[in-house]
């Protein structure tokens, strides 16, 4: 693995990331505009006064660069540029050639022509890595970030082999998702949660023992299915995500433990043969009535809805209304 630490300026940077020559999709990273107004105007505020800002790493493919370190930071720097947000009103003046600034409150075409060639001359270290394999770039992600408040989904992407990484990643990225989650779910990765525990449910076999979502049993389940993950499995689990979004126009009120559920039983739908229509019909009318069907709602509430026992309880009903499509 080689890597290369050139600092370049802001402007640089922001006129690849409008080009589209550095990415912000690399399978390890999280979504894009995760940080709060307040820790992106820090930022904005630290790169005026020359402040140290953490490297951004990037990997070199095919001629472009994808981040997978340091995403919040680019993406934050992009956006106030081109006027996605305004600075917090809590920030002090900056001192440029013995002059005073103000920037609270404002955004960058409301900067002052001085101040915006300050920040755009300001300077970022980009790490680029040439020649690795993806058990670097895996390894490395997890160092990185080992002192970082990962949430329980993006903690189990280093887990995962080349081929797993690259099935998931795929899926994650389906629109079904963002009709199913809101954008706060969708920048704590909900989806990848939820299509791990939609492999998880694929793979389960026929009279095995219930499946259990907990942290625990989905790390047993990566390591597992690192080696033999089934494409067909994942193309059909597509296919059912296509079908599913062609259903619904708008958002889908899905609740995040039924996504799975209702993702499997077109799964099953599909591989089986059954009637699909039918089953969109059934959904739709299973999340009309969610809030008074109390024979499923049990196995929703309380903190143990990733028990096996709960689960089982979801895809019991599920599997029973596939049944008699």
């Amino acid at each position: 693995m080689k890597i290369s630490t050139p600092n370049k300026p802001v402007q640089t940077i922001t006129n690849k990331i409008k080009r589209g020559n550095i990415l912000f999709t690399h399978k390890l990273q999280r979504r894009e505009g995760v940080w709060n107004s307040s820790q992106k105007s820090l930022l904005i505020d630290s790169l005026l006064r020359g402040y140290l800002i953490n490297p951004t790493y990037t990997v070199i493919e095919d001629g472009k660069q994808y981040v997978i370190d340091g995403v919040q930071r680019l993406y934050s720097i992009a956006s106030f540029i081109a006027d996605g947000y305004r600075l917090s009103k809590n920030l002090d003046p900056i001192v440029i050639d013995n002059e005073s600034y103000e920037i609270a409150g404002r955004k960058f075409s409301r900067l002052d022509e001085k101040v915006q060639d300050e920040l755009m001359a300001a300077q970022l270290q980009v790490c680029e890595i040439t020649d690795y394999t993806d058990k670097d770039v895996r390894e490395m992600f997890r160092r990185l970030n080992s002192g970082k408040p990962l949430n329980a989904s993006q903690k189990m992407t280093p887990d995962m082999s080349d081929e797993l990484s690259d099935a998931i990643s795929g899926l994650v990225s389906h629109p079904f998702f963002e009709k199913t989650f809101s954008p706060t779910q969708l920048k704590n990765s909900t989806d990848l949660l939820v299509v791990i525990e939609l492999l998880m449910l694929t793979e389960k076999g026929g009279e095995q023992a219930p499946v259990s979502f907990r942290k625990a049993d989905r790390q047993k389940f990566i390591a597992s299915y690192n080696d033999k993950v089934n494409e067909d499995t994942v193309n059909r689990i597509r296919q059912a995500l296509d079908r599913l979004d062609g259903a619904f126009e708008d958002s889908v009120r899905l609740k995040q433990t039924s996504v799975p559920m209702a993702c499997y039983g077109m799964y099953r739908v599909l591989n089986e043969n059954r009637n699909a229509e039918r089953y969109l019909e059934w959904l739709r009318e299973f999340i009309d009535s969610y809030d008074s069907n109390e024979e499923y709602i049990r196995f929703c509430n309380g903190a143990g809805t990733s028990s096996a026992d709960m689960v089982k309880g979801r895809l019991d009903y599920f599997d029973n209304a596939v049944n008699q499509m």
